[in-house]
């Protein structure tokens, strides 16, 4: 005796909603079998406002000691070595990962970007930084810069993805992107009653599908459910075959870029862009020169992007690689009555990779810029450096990624 099974688009779209969401990843990209040659940037976002005066530190000028009196670093990382040597700066002493990049010609430092008419609220100015619109007064109705990208350049939902930080940057109503905590976690379980039903559960409902036939929405909530499923088996075959070349520390950061690290090493997913980031960076009290709230949060930038540089070194991904380090702002130039910064405006961007010409950009710190005002003044617009990035990596126009027209302009920077 044959059993018929019908399977109506209501129990379908629950079967859907039951397998965790899988309808939004599809379409995808075929998941290449060996490291491919795409070029990709990683972003990662310092969220809280970096201080960007005692991670790039100005050496001489006074001024900086002068208005931060138990908060200035007094012996920086030198950075006087390389094709790149400069005495006009160095960088925060934990910092020691950088400053090899450094000296190595592939670490650029961007001084005084920011964007017109500041806002110091985090959430506004964070709404800029993710969607590149100076009017994004509400983020959740405006398109992500990444997600822009994506639409123009890379149309499926793993043309860029975001492991460990949560970005707007990602989010739009026409490219879903894969965004998630941690790879490790990016499988199908449904039900955490039952966890280790998690394969069962999973051959239950390809059978499911396999069996029915439709047309229309229906017949397309199937497929891209079946691409989900396809894909979340791609992705679990690269963690399962990832043989690591370095060691990450166990922080979110550290794990996020070695999430990264492996699907790079696993052939790639069609990625242009990942991104991840860091919180912790409203250091209004107890900010710490080389201990501290502060320190700790270089320390853990530092080890992260030392360990992935060395990581795509070690699998000749390196020179495919652009890194562009950023916050919503910087701090103030003074030290508050807490030991802390409060926000500020300007800010010091960084970018690495093998790609990166090393070297300072933007006009020079002067006197003037820390005695004379509360922040540090903006002339380089952050979307100038996303858009050379963009043009001259990536190799797209980044024109229609960022069409406001309310921008700082300046000369190119030549970065990359």
């Amino acid at each position: 005796m044959t059993t018929r099974f019908s399977l109506s688009r209501r129990n379908l779209l629950q079967l859907g909603a039951a397998s965790a969401g899988l309808a939004a990843l599809g379409p995808l990209a075929n998941v290449a079998q060996a490291i491919d040659s795409r070029k990709f940037l990683v972003l990662v976002n310092l969220d809280g406002g970096n201080d960007s005066l005692n991670t790039a530190v100005p050496l001489n000028i006074g001024a900086y000691h002068d208005r931060r009196p138990s908060l200035s670093i007094e012996t920086p990382l030198e950075l006087t070595t390389g094709p790149a040597a400069t005495s006009e700066y160095g960088l925060h002493p934990n910092l020691t990962g950088l400053q090899s990049l450094h000296a190595d010609g592939q670490l650029a430092m961007v001084q005084k970007v920011g964007y017109p008419d500041a806002n110091r609220s985090h959430f506004t100015s964070k709404d800029v930084f993710h969607t590149g619109d100076t009017s994004a007064l509400d983020a959740n109705n405006k398109t992500g810069w990444v997600a822009r990208y994506a639409g123009l350049y890379n149309p499926h939902s793993l043309g860029c993805i975001s492991i460990g930080y949560n970005a707007k940057a990602l989010q739009g109503p026409d490219v879903n992107l894969l965004q998630m905590n941690k790879l490790s976690g990016f499988a199908y379980n449904n039900d955490g009653r039952f966890a280790g039903e998690s394969a069962k559960r999973l051959q239950v409902a390809k059978a499911l599908l396999e069996r029915h036939t439709g047309s229309g929405n229906v017949l397309a909530v199937k497929n891209a459910i079946q691409a989900g499923h396809q894909n979340i088996e791609k992705i679990q075959q690269i963690v399962d075959s990832y043989v690591p070349n370095v060691e990450y520390s166990g922080s979110r950061f550290g794990q996020s870029l070695q999430g990264i690290s492996q699907l790079v090493q696993g052939g790639g997913l069609g990625t242009d862009i990942y991104y991840t980031g860091i919180g912790g960076f409203d250091t209004h009290s107890g900010q710490g020169v080389t201990g501290g709230r502060h320190p700790n949060l270089m320390s853990d930038l530092n080890s992260g992007i030392e360990t992935f540089a060395n990581d795509m070194k070690a699998i000749g991904k390196w020179q495919d690689c652009v890194m562009v380090v950023f916050s919503e702002f910087g701090r103030r130039n003074f030290e508050n009555g807490s030991g802390g910064t409060d926000h500020g405006a300007g800010q010091t961007m960084l970018l690495t990779g093998g790609a990166v010409q090393g070297g300072t950009y933007g006009s020079d710190l002067v006197s003037s810029d820390i005695r004379d005002q509360s922040s540090l003044p903006m002339e380089v617009d952050f979307r100038q450096v996303f858009s050379e990035v963009i043009a001259n990596h990536l190799g797209h126009d980044a024109s229609p990624v960022f069409p406001d027209t309310n921008q700082i302009t300046a000369n190119a920077l030549g970065i990359v």
